[in-house]
Parts: C-alpha cells; sequence; structure tokens
C-alpha cells in the first residue's frame, strides 16, 4: 500500500473512532438526569441531552455533529420501549437536537451568516404564529443572546489566541445551539398542543438560567478537550518539522506564482 494510501487510511479510521466515541456518549448522556419543572409547563422537561448536541457541533463541526447527536439520539429512543411513539413533540425532538448541533458547528467554523440565518429564521416562525405575536416577549433572550454575539463575536474571533476569548466563543456557540433547539421546541409544542400565550409569560425569566446551564456545561466540556488537543498537538515531536515543511511549501507556491509572474511581466515591459 503506497504512504499516501496508507496515511489516507489511518486518518479514516481514526475520524470513524472519534464518530463513534461520540455516538456512545451522546447515547449514554441521555441517562444523565433531565431537569424538571424548571420550564413552569407542567409534564415538560428539559433533557441533559441538549447540551451534548451543542458539545457535537463544537467538536465534530455541523454536519458530523448533527448526524453524531441524531444517531445517538435515536439509539437510545430504539432502546427506550413505547418512549419513540409517546408523543408528536417526542419524535421531534431528536431534530431539535441535531438543530442544536448544526449551529454551534456553524458558529465554531466561522459560518456566522449561516448561523444567524438559521437563528433568525427560528424568531421570525415564532412571531409569524398567533401565540408568537401574543407573547412578544418570550424570545427577549433569545433577541439579547444574537444581539451580544453579534457586537462581541467580531471582537473575539480577532483575538482567538487567548484562552479567554476562546473560551467566550465556544460559551457563544453553545448558547446559540441551545436556544436554536429552545426556539424550535416551543414553536412546535405550542403548534401540537395549543399552548396560550399564559404559558409562555409563566417561563419568561426561568427558561434562560436552565439554557445558561446547558451552555455553560457543553462550553466547560469543549474548552477542556481542545485545551488537551492543543497540548498534545504542541508537544508532538512532529509538529514542529511539519510546520516548517508548511511554511517551506508555501514560500515555494509563493515564489513559482506570483514572483516568477512579477520577473516575466517586467521581462516583457522591457
Amino acid at each position: 500500500m503506497p504512504p499516501h494510501t496508507a496515511n489516507l487510511w489511518t486518518k479514516m479510521n481514526i475520524r470513524l473512532s472519534y464518530l463513534f466515541f461520540g455516538v456512545a456518549l451522546t447515547y449514554f448522556s441521555s441517562y444523565l438526569p433531565d431537569m424538571s419543572g424548571v420550564v413552569g409547563i407542567e409534564g415538560t422537561r428539559i433533557s441533559s441531552l441538549v447540551a451534548f448536541g451543542s458539545l457535537n457541533g463544537m467538536l465534530f463541526g455541523p454536519f458530523w455533529g448533527s448526524i453524531v447527536s441524531g444517531t445517538g439520539m435515536f439509539l437510545h429512543e430504539l432502546n427506550t420501549p413505547g418512549y419513540l411513539s409517546k408523543n408528536a413533540f417526542s419524535m421531534l425532538s431528536l431534530f431539535f437536537v441535531m438543530l442544536c448541533s448544526l449551529v454551534s458547528g456553524l458558529i465554531i467554523q466561522r459560518q456566522h451568516r449561516l448561523a444567524i440565518g438559521i437563528y433568525g429564521f427560528l424568531l421570525l416562525l415564532w412571531y409569524s404564529m398567533d401565540v408568537g405575536r401574543e407573547a412578544y416577549y418570550y424570545p427577549w433572550f433569545h433577541i439579547i443572546a444574537l444581539i451580544a454575539f453579534l457586537i462581541v463575536g467580531k471582537y473575539v474571533v480577532e483575538s482567538i489566541h487567548s484562552k479567554a476569548f476562546i473560551f467566550i466563543y465556544l460559551f457563544f456557540a453553545a448558547l446559540l445551539g441551545v436556544l436554536s433547539d429552545h426556539i424550535a421546541g416551543s414553536i412546535a409544542y405550542s403548534y401540537i398542543y395549543g399552548l396560550q400565550a399564559s404559558a409562555f409569560s409563566s417561563v419568561v425569566l426561568l427558561y434562560p438560567l436552565e439554557r445558561i446551564i446547558l451552555a455553560v456545561s457543553a462550553t466547560l466540556i469543549a474548552f477542556f478537550i481542545l485545551a488537551i488537543y492543543r497540548d498534545v498537538v504542541l508537544s508532538s515531536n512532529n509538529f514542529k518539522e511539519d510546520v516548517d515543511r508548511l511554511k517551506s511549501q508555501e514560500l515555494e507556491e509563493y515564489l513559482n506564482r506570483d514572483v516568477m509572474q512579477i520577473i516575466e511581466n517586467e521581462g516583457h515591459g522591457r
């Protein structure tokens, strides 16, 4: 097997191992205690799995993170007799968690426009409903989080070398992810069960707390894992060689592409 093919095969195996680990982690995290009674609506519960949905997006990206979250949660549902067929909202919960992974992953990959577009569409969808217009104040925290990200996010990205700024950036990615799950769930819950605006009024000051708890949990885990990964990479014996090789390749490309073109143009000018 040629060295290049062997290298590619090794990288694929490593990636698959990471993905399987993510699915297993998501599956077992679904057995963690849920937060009950926080949202203020009787019979509802906030799954701890939402935090891992955001975490998967930050670690695996928007596409694979969504796949990992959806697969892990689906396996849990299959292993819970009768849970999947309980009600329509339970069946849709899988897609809400995948949405959380999608938004968090897009922000981590700095695809801000797409992430904000999805987030903004969910807010517009809320206000397109009668109950949304009546309970217009309900997504106040979603709007504040979005504005804060638009203002602070730009400066955080520019100072990404700082650990403090990295933590803040991860927190925003996690927060907008779990809030996307929240507003999507609120829309579906209202549509399926025909909730009145008063039901949302009772939780308008409570849901930010539980969403912040979920976001902070995902941020701490992601920051810890990424910090370990950074230290492993920097301590690698081949790291300096890899950096020098990349610099050499970039210099060679610059000489061949730009400098030679300038010399040729000057030669033609004479």
